[in-house]
């Protein structure tokens, strides 16, 4: 139960730090992790029965944040997206493994917990690149430019 207060703490500290430091990509981001991680706390069925069978909701939450990280990094200029969209598609393919092949509850809920931290923290490390470069050249292009 500690490890859901420790990843809520870093999960606002980043999401506040990205909204109000970073670029347009880390704003977007903080933005979509944050509305993510309580659409799931919305949609997750009750401890009782937690994790027991397929969380459909987290799958639904879970895909449609993977495409919106997934057009972030698609049009960023940044690093940082592409690992953050590959970490919530590793969530979702927990979801689809779990249905194709049902797992023990507990394996199931430490599998889509595991990704939150690395996502977490490449956003936070990515924000914080973006303002060593604005400081250093005073712009940093957030997306690509089209053709």
């Amino acid at each position: 139960m500690i490890r859901h207060y420790v990843f809520d703490i870093l999960l606002l500290v980043t999401c506040v730090y990205s909204i109000g430091k970073g670029g347009p990509p880390e704003r977007w981001a903080g933005f979509l992790l944050g509305i993510g991680d309580l659409a799931s706390v919305a949609v997750v069925t009750s401890r009782s029965i937690r994790f027991q069978h397929e969380e459909l909701g987290l799958l639904m939450v879970d895909g449609l944040l993977f495409v919106a990280l997934f057009r972030i990094a698609l049009r960023s200029t940044r690093w940082w997206p592409l690992w953050v969209a590959a970490f919530q598609l590793n969530f979702v393919g927990v979801h689809l493994m779990r249905i194709i092949a049902p797992a023990l509850p507990l394996t199931y809920y430490n599998a889509t917990s595991l990704w939150s931290y690395p996502m977490v923290l490449a956003l936070f490390a990515g924000t914080w690149r973006h303002t060593q470069r604005v400081a250093f050249l005073g712009d940093d292009p957030p997306w690509k430019r089209s053709a």
